[in-house]
């Protein structure tokens, strides 16, 4: 049994190193023989690579209004796209929404010069 074992390492190593020098004699040749060869080999069929095209079509950008919605309910927008944490945020509607409506006329105006 032991020689058995013997034996079998001794092939299992052999063959190793016979894959690995037989490999790698065999790249070294090809990159000192043929510098470039692979570039070659890969452009060989004649084709050119493809235009790049964009995965998906941009948006266009909005036609300008004559009317500026941006402040009406500005504290709550600004409150709602803020990086705050949503338990902290509940509180401050409290504030910004009757602040907000009291403001209303004024926004409303505004919108027309801004």
């Amino acid at each position: 049994m032991r020689i058995h074992r013997y034996f079998l390492r001794r092939i299992g190593l052999a063959v190793v190193f016979a894959v690995l020098f037989t490999s790698h004699a065999s790249f070294a040749d090809i990159a000192v023989s043929e510098p470039g060869v692979g570039i070659e080999l890969a452009q060989a069929g004649g084709t050119e690579p493809p235009e790049l095209q964009p995965r998906y079509r941009p948006v266009p950008p909005e036609e300008q209004s004559w009317y500026n919605a941006g402040y009406i309910f500005g504290l709550t927008r600004g409150v709602a796209a803020s990086t705050m944490v949503p338990a902290a945020k509940a509180p401050l509607f409290v504030l910004t929404l009757p602040l907000d409506l009291a403001l209303l006329p004024f926004a409303a105006i505004g919108g027309l010069f801004g």
